[in-house]
């Protein structure tokens, strides 16, 4: 079990050990579930989204214009499809 003090301000260090056993890195969001009738807290980590998308979309003809008229097209295919039914 690891320990950490919570400040005036009410922030707290993540501890190394957690951090290395849950592959905590700078700008990983934390995600705070509390169950008031147990007084037990469970934390999720939420890799951070920014990281996770870098070059992910390398695709130069992907612009918001492309992406909308596909969106839209989709729709439109949905549409029809709920209709026929």
């Amino acid at each position: 079990m690891v320990v950490s003090k919570v400040s005036k301000k009410g922030l707290t260090n993540v501890p190394v050990r957690v951090r290395r056993a849950l592959g905590v890195e700078e700008g990983d969001m934390l995600l705070w579930e509390v169950d008031e009738n147990l007084k037990v807290v469970r934390v999720k980590v939420l890799k951070n989204p920014i990281r996770a998308l870098v070059g992910k979309y390398r695709d130069v003809g992907l612009t918001y214009e492309n992406v909308e008229e596909k969106a839209d097209r989709l729709l439109a295919g949905e549409l029809n499809a709920s209709d026929r039914a």
